[in-house]
């Protein structure tokens, strides 16, 4: 059980942000708030209200981000896209969420359990809570613009990512208890923490898989801006680099482990063109996987093969994961539009759902699938045509490397479940950057074609 710092944590946050906001600007006021919020408060508690989702880590900072932006830093920040597929997403999203309701009104009563079905009151909640997910997406689209904004976030990145290895080098040392000892309570599996020996940080993230995923995109910043030669920290660049790839060998995370490797390689020898190149494969990869398992194809016994052949304890953890998200997916098909809903009526008796795809199929259909994928891969898909119109060798570089961290990001919701309004927030910036790309050139475009247009009357009147 939680103790009442981990409430007063919660309570105290909105205080934090409204401070953050009148004294720094609006991105890096922005960043700690959703950011540091998902860093350090509490996982797994959460305080009620009737009809709208519960409000806990992830809800009150991205609440108090909105807030903070439109009524503190007076920023004209919209909840919603003004236009194009990235509204129609979200906007599907809704009407999906609101067709899971609709399609989920019967309990299920089954020889071990059994579960009411969903009411017209969950339609409400369910909208609100698809809203709260998506809101740093939205903030991150119309925040980050400009490469400058795009370096500072990085900038952001870093520093936190240094930060936080603090603590994660003391639960390395002396195992994950920074949870327990603050708020009260453990909150994962503790055996899960236990590798090689030794002990994974879980910190106030929930799992070591999910500090481990946080430490790769930090890498993934700190290396794009050595690359830019921008000073990372007071020690030279390649030390900080260094050590943070330590960091993430320590933390025992092997998926994590080699997307590291990837972004390390790519970021640090590849030309903007390939690193975008590579971020489409793995965000192809990443959309179809449920299809192809659908239609069995993927080969999931030659991947087990090949990992057991590196590390076969591995290797038995990502048989157990197959066998599972098969056993889901065939249930899944039989709501496949619209999904089962909440409160584990996706679930088959003790199935694990590990994958953020399944649970979002099990719950919310093909069509919640679409909408969340499809918002990570746009981003990662319109990074081909900023690319073409960006004159700047470094514009490109900053570009690709942001596409290249969302994509490792959608690959690691295949195995994992890490997503979070940190990420989110990355991947709106993607879309930031693109759209500002757009309309620089538009109006670069327009001014052209006035000043073309004012030499041919100077022309005509002499």
């Amino acid at each position: 059980m939680p103790n009442n710092f981990a409430y007063l944590a919660l309570i105290l946050w909105p205080i934090i942000a409204i401070k953050l906001y009148q004294r720094k600007e609006i991105i890096p006021a922005t960043f700690w708030t959703i950011v540091g919020g998902y860093l350090i408060l509490p996982v797994g508690v959460e305080i009620d209200f009737p009809l709208i989702p519960s409000m806990n880590k992830e809800t009150i900072p991205v609440i108090m981000a909105f807030f903070g932006c439109r009524y503190i830093a007076k920023e004209d920040v919209k909840i919603l896209p003004p236009k194009g597929i990235e509204r129609n997403l979200i906007l599907l999203l809704f009407m999906g969420a609101i067709g899971t309701v609709l399609t989920n009104i019967d309990p299920i009563d089954e020889a071990s359990r059994y579960l009411p079905g969903l009411s017209y009151r969950d339609l409400f909640s369910v909208v609100i809570a698809k809203l709260l997910l998506l809101l740093p997406f939205t903030l991150g689209m119309q925040l980050i613009k400009t490469s400058d904004d795009q370096i500072q976030l990085f900038k952001l990145v870093v520093l936190a990512g240094l930060l936080y290895s603090l603590l994660m080098i003391f639960e390395i040392r002396m195992s994950p208890q920074l949870h327990k000892w603050i708020y009260g309570f453990f909150p994962h599996t503790w055996g899960q923490q236990v590798r090689y020996g030794g002990f994974r940080p879980v910190v106030f993230l929930g799992h070591g898989l999910w500090v481990s995923m946080f430490t790769v995109i930090v890498i993934g910043a700190a290396v794009t801006l050595s690359k830019l030669k921008l000073k990372l920290s007071r020690p030279p660049n390649a030390v900080v680099i260094t050590y943070l790839v330590l960091l993430l060998i320590l933390s025992k995370g092997f998926g994590s482990i080699i997307l590291g490797a990837i972004l390390l390689l790519a970021i640090g020898f590849f030309k903007p063109r390939i690193i975008y190149l590579v971020s489409i494969v793995i965000g192809l990869l990443s959309i179809t996987y449920p299809f192809l398992c659908l239609i069995d194809i993927f080969p999931h016994q030659l991947v087990v093969e090949n990992i057991e052949s590196i590390n076969p304890a591995q290797a038995g953890s990502l048989q157990f994961r197959f066998n599972h998200e098969i056993a889901l997916l065939e249930r899944a098909t039989d709501r496949f539009l619209f999904g089962w809903g909440a409160w584990g009526r996706n679930r088959l008796g003790d199935s694990v759902v590990d994958g953020y795809w399944i649970g979002l199929i099990g719950m919310y259909g093909v069509v919640g699938f679409i909408s969340i994928f499809g918002l990570m891969f746009i981003a990662i898909w319109k990074t081909r045509l900023s690319l073409n119109y960006l004159q700047e060798k470094k514009d490109k570089f900053l570009l690709a490397s942001l596409s290249l961290i969302v994509s490792l990001i959608m690959i690691d919701q295949v195995p994992n479940h890490s997503e979070n309004p940190f990420f989110w927030l990355l991947t709106g910036s993607l879309i930031g950057r693109h759209l500002y790309i757009l309309e620089s050139r538009s109006i670069k475009r327009t001014e052209n074609s006035a000043d073309v247009t004012n030499a041919r009357l100077h022309s005509t009147d002499a």
